[in-house]
């Protein structure tokens, strides 16, 4: 493994070890994902447009190479991540050289729940991605590390995507979870062609 995806999986693995200190904690790609309304509680997460189960998915095909290539990376990388309830799982780092990567991660131990009922050291607000439900999470009182979502795409399953920069280190946190996002929304298109 790359010292650079080791880096990224190891920022992966303290944001997991952070939030955990709290309880149970953890289309067209749009460049913005709308907060929902305050009112709705991470006890009341909103609709599904469809239950999209992620049991056997393969994270390395979640993006085709038409939407690899509309965010910018070439290659992929299956590895294994604990990123979600210290569960190691089969996910892909999506590359752009040492620029930035993403990973991509169908979870199926954990609702988005896990994120909004946390109180570790990340921020996890609700947000919309493609109609679905979101968890947006950051690190507390930290900018310009990474920013993941969590799509709510089955009951107790996540689909979580994080974007961070290598190299390039000059993006604003809004915009590292507007590229999160995107991803997400790209690979939700994806798995909504899964038969």
């Amino acid at each position: 493994m790359s010292r650079n995806r080791i880096a990224f999986a190891s920022a992966a693995v303290l944001l997991v070890a952070l939030s955990a200190c709290g309880s149970d904690v953890p289309g067209k790609p749009t460049p913005t994902g709308s907060p929902i309304s305050s009112s709705e509680s991470s006890g009341d997460l909103p609709k599904r447009p469809a239950e999209l189960k992620l049991d056997g998915v393969d994270a390395c095909k979640l993006l085709t190479e038409s939407q690899m290539s509309e965010i910018k990376v070439a290659t992929t990388v299956p590895d294994q991540f604990d990123s979600v309830d210290d569960k190691k799982q089969a996910g892909c780092f999506y590359e752009n050289g040492n620029s930035y990567s993403y990973i991509v991660l169908p979870a199926t131990n954990k609702g988005i729940k896990y994120w909004l009922d946390g109180t570790g050291n990340v921020t996890a607000k609700l947000v919309d991605v493609s109609g679905y439900g979101a968890a947006e999470i950051t690190f507390t009182g930290v900018e310009k590390v990474d920013c993941a979502v969590a799509v709510d795409v089955a009951e107790s399953q996540q689909l979580y995507v994080s974007y961070k920069p290598r190299v390039k280190k000059d993006e604003s946190q809004q915009q590292m979870c507007a590229n999160a996002k995107a991803a997400a929304a790209l690979a939700l298109e994806t798995l909504k062609t899964r038969k």
